[in-house]
């Protein structure tokens, strides 16, 4: 009898003591706070809502895909434009979700871009008033979610694989944009 009451006590135990844990952990006693979190970029708080009018809204609040939008420098040293590079292969690098992926370049008129960018200042004016609402360092990253809020800012000098790193647990996690 002995034994089968120590069973029955180890089984109570193995249900009940990591329950216990996670409410002390939450407790004002213990209360447990992350010191680090998953994301490489910088989140923009508040978000920022960057489609306002209709041509910022047609390419960046249409439900449909995430952008990464990148303000592409005056002049690009070689290290940038291995970085710009790099930068223009993330939507491919997304397998699968690569089709909720746009690539949006912020250039300087003249600027000659790959055949992935969508281009800011291509005609028609794509703009709007979207560069008004988001300020961004030359060679700065953003990602832009589908409902046209900017949520993410990488540096001028951030890996493009942080971003990449970003937007695919962004796209496994999300469901917005499918």
């Amino acid at each position: 009898m002995n034994r089968n009451r120590t069973q029955l006590l180890l089984i109570i135990l193995a249900f009940a003591l990591p329950a216990a844990i996670a409410v002390l952990l939450q407790t004002r006693w213990f209360h447990w706070n992350p010191e680090s979190t998953r994301n490489r970029g910088d989140l923009i708080k508040p978000v920022v809502g960057i489609a306002t009018d209709d041509a910022s809204r047609a390419l960046f609040a249409n439900g449909e895909r995430w952008t990464v939008m990148v303000r592409f420098p005056a002049e690009c040293p070689a290290e940038c434009a291995r970085r710009m590079i790099l930068l223009s292969h993330i939507r491919e690098a997304q397998g699968k979700e690569m089709d909720r992926v746009q690539m949006v370049a912020w250039a300087p008129s003249g600027t000659k871009l790959d055949k992935l960018w969508i281009d800011f200042n291509a005609p028609p004016p794509r703009l709007g008033t979207a560069a008004s609402h988001i300020e961004m360092a030359e060679s700065e990253t953003v990602i832009v979610d589908p409902f046209g809020n900017a949520m993410l800012r990488f540096g001028a000098h951030a890996e493009p694989t942080d971003v990449r790193k970003d937007l695919a647990h962004l796209l496994r996690w999300t469901k917005a944009g499918q």
